[in-house]
């Protein structure tokens, strides 16, 4: 081998490196969290690439790593600043990122027990305590994958192996619709299609004035569907909406499915990290109701990406759902429940637990439930600092930390604003349509977030407005 390549596989370069990159990043988390330089870089992929001196190291190698790791982080976006509010990424704790570097060195992969038992152990006392806080005692299964749009379908893949068996090998039988909230997130409407439903087999159940199911809404729509010679294969609800953070009323919606023998499932890829709370747990009530749950630990449990957890209740359907034979992993001694990859759609998986339990093995949970606790109460206490000014509109109180609001009633002034911001830089804002109209919108993820930054962002929103485009 070349001493290139010589190198890159040796200790002593890992050594070198690792404290090289560390300094580096640690002076990124601390000048982002003292506010200095902006929240959004947005320069172009070719602007990037040259300073990357991209071809040319792609060509010959050479490069020191640490120059390129700082390139990369003066063109990144800086979610430790605490004046980054965009979107629904956490601001992560720092022990899960180490936890990507432990992964990313150990590589074990974690199709079958021997290729990965320590990761494997850790999400199997994962998925546990979940499904305890869930309430479902010693009921069910679960497994941790790639986002939630993977655990969306991979509850409804589970879903779909107890109301149709057979489906997996067989095909999809014509009939079947899901009913989902009309503020359910487009990864619902994208499983219908890949599970060979079609798009248009989700039945929209209307929605209230702060983006909550209508309970009789979703009778009717159980009964036109009933009427239509359709057969419900799920009923899908929020906890924690991702345009404003709703969360449906699940006793009332899981009353309404048990009485009708329907599968519930419940998208909680933002919100269900209320389970981990103390003053926070009864926007769930009625989750033990359910008969599957997603959680993005990337959310609101300060994890990096990607790690999400799909909880069902019934483990027979969660077994049953893939039945490929692949002899080079399972033979005759894979061990149910063991073997992940008879569980989830991947085969190779990232030991993704890792991520949560580094957090909880530091802070525990009960500084798990403070971080979640303080993030929904800041949430409200911003809304409160922006509903005093006479200027703003708030869309309703948070329920969970997101907050949306708007200077004026003019869609294209909130754009206007909005595309301001992103070019500026020095606050992260994005925006959504309620009732459609825009509004901008605002998810606390970063506990150092204060009622200053949020006074300064709307000083800066009024200045704006009052170069807005007239109507």
């Amino acid at each position: 081998m070349t001493d290139a390549l010589t190198a890159v596989f040796s200790p002593d370069f890992l050594e070198r490196e690792s404290a090289r990159v560390g300094a580096l990043l640690a002076d990124y988390v601390r000048r982002a969290q003292r506010r200095e330089g902006p929240v959004l870089v947005q320069r172009s992929i070719e602007e990037i690439l040259a300073a990357l001196d991209f071809d040319r190291a792609v060509a010959q190698g050479g490069a020191d790593l640490a120059a390129l790791v700082a390139t990369v982080l003066d063109n990144s976006n800086r979610l430790h600043h605490p004046r980054y509010f965009g979107h629904q990424v956490a601001v992560p704790m720092l022990p899960s990122s180490l936890a990507d570097l432990v992964h990313g060195v150990l590589n074990n992969g974690m199709a079958v027990y021997e290729m990965g038992p320590a990761g494997t152990a850790i999400e199997r006392g994962l998925v546990r305590w979940m499904r305890g806080k869930v309430g479902w005692g010693d009921e069910g299964d679960g497994v941790i994958t790639h986002g939630g749009s993977l655990g969306n379908l991979s509850a409804l893949l589970a879903c779909r192996e107890r109301v149709a068996p057979g489906s997996f090998k067989a095909g999809v039988p014509p009939n079947l619709v899901l009913l989902a909230s009309e503020a359910a997130h487009y990864s619902v409407a994208r499983a219908a299609s890949i599970m060979g439903l079609g798009g248009d087999a989700v039945v929209k159940i209307a929605v209230d004035d702060a983006l909550r199911i209508v309970p009789g809404a979703l009778a009717r729509a159980y009964d036109e569907a009933a009427r239509a010679g359709k057969r419900v294969l799920a009923v899908v609800a929020n906890a924690g909406a991702t345009p404003n953070g709703a969360f449906d009323p699940l006793r009332e919606i899981g009353a309404f499915c048990r009485r009708e023998g329907l599968w519930l499932h419940v998208d909680g890829a933002h919100g269900a990290a209320a389970l981990f709370t103390g003053r926070y747990r009864e926007l769930l009530d009625g989750i033990e109701l359910a008969d599957s749950l997603v959680c993005d630990t990337h959310k609101m449990l300060g994890t990096s990406t990607l790690a999400c957890a799909v909880l069902v209740k019934d483990r027979a359907a969660l077994a049953g759902t893939y039945e490929q034979y692949a002899p080079y992993l399972h033979g005759g001694d894979e061990r149910e429940g063991v073997d992940l990859s008879k569980l989830t759609f991947e085969c190779t998986k990232a030991q993704l637990s890792l991520k949560l339990f580094f957090n909880l093995a530091l802070i525990g949970e009960a500084g798990l439930a403070a971080h979640v606790e303080r993030l929904f109460d800041s949430a409200r206490r911003f809304h409160d600092l922006l509903a005093r000014r006479p200027s703003f509109e708030c869309f309703g109180v948070p329920q969970a930390n997101i907050l949306c609001f708007r200077v004026g009633r003019d869609s294209r002034a909130q754009d206007h604003i909005r595309q301001q911001l992103v070019q500026e830089g020095s606050f992260y804002v994005t925006r959504t349509t309620l009732r459609g109209e825009s509004w901008l919108r605002l998810v606390i993820m970063n506990p150092r977030t204060s009622d200053a930054d949020i006074e300064a962002l709307a000083a800066r929103i009024e200045a704006l407005a009052a170069q807005a485009p007239a109507p």
